[in-house]
């Protein structure tokens, strides 16, 4: 854990200045973030990519945190996000992130609209099919590929 703390605890810390603005805040977030990667670590699972692991658990941390001061509203403010929002308006900001990535991964049209079907809008793939016109096994290749470009994208 140690050697993990080492090599990326400037990365975590920097990354979490620019996502709070805010020397307090960000503090709290990589605490918050290797507490989750030593929690991790303790369960004994595999791990296939360090790197991707401890960037998943910051920014579920990060999401957390957010949703959590949106809720809340009496934290200091988070990567500017006026307090007059609600949660909604957290989901849209993460919603359209999600979209524009997705956008420049190359995913067909089919990729696109059956992952965002099946992870934005928590559709079935029995209901997928029947939204596109199109087989089962279709909506399971497109989501298997959807998959592997998002996956080939993010292990650069």
């Amino acid at each position: 854990m140690d050697l993990v703390y080492d090599k990326y605890f400037e990365q975590i810390y920097s990354w979490a200045i620019k996502k709070t603005n805010n020397k307090e805040d960000a503090e709290d977030l990589t605490n918050n973030v290797f507490l989750a990667i030593f929690e991790y670590f303790n369960k004994n699972i595999a791990i296939e990519k360090l790197d991707n692991l401890i960037w998943k658990i910051a920014h579920n941390i990060w999401c957390m945190k957010a949703k959590n001061y949106i809720k809340e509203k009496d934290n200091i403010a988070l990567d500017e996000i006026n307090t007059s929002y609600d949660e909604k308006y957290l989901d849209k900001v993460i919603y359209n992130e999600i979209m524009n990535n997705l956008n420049n991964i190359g995913l067909t049209e089919n990729e696109f609209l059956t992952f965002k079907l099946y992870y934005c809008q928590d559709l079935s793939i029995n209901e997928i099919s029947d939204k596109l016109k199109t087989s089962q096994s279709n909506i399971k290749y497109y989501l298997y590929s959807a998959r592997k470009k998002v996956r080939e994208r993010y292990n650069e």
